[in-house]
């Protein structure tokens, strides 16, 4: 069965234009009407996950859209998970506008790409595999 995905078309083509793959998001909530997320190896150097020896760290993008009310609701959430000094974290930035996303993407990625580097690696986790 193929995904029809739904939600924001003009971000998901602009992300696709970006390099992003899609993917659906069998997690996304009822009230979201956004069912996919985007992803993409990041071009920046970082430090690799410990747990996917190789692969650069992966720079995904939760979409929301939604309505209270009045009021619609379109956002983005901009992730990067992994584990380093074997522990997982999440870093993220939130509450982005999705029209904003695009050019504001560079600067983001910069900072989650900082923010991951931080955390302290387990320098001895192949000795004890």
């Amino acid at each position: 069965m193929t995904a029809q995905f739904e939600g924001l078309p003009g971000l998901r083509a602009d992300l696709v234009a970006a390099g992003f793959k899609l993917a659906y998001n069998c997690f996304s909530t009822s009230g979201n009407w956004c069912n996919w997320y985007a992803y993409r190896r990041s071009t920046l150097a970082a430090p690799e996950c410990e747990s996917n020896e190789g692969k650069g760290v992966q720079i995904v993008v939760n979409p929301y859209e939604f309505e209270i009310g009045e009021h619609q609701c379109r956002g983005v959430e901009v992730e990067i998970t992994g584990e380093a000094g074997g522990r997982w974290h999440k870093v993220n930035a939130y509450s982005i506008k999705a029209d904003e996303l695009i050019q504001s993407l560079p600067e983001i990625e910069a900072s989650l790409i900082a923010a991951w580097s931080a955390f302290k690696r387990d320098t001895t986790a192949k000795e004890h595999q």
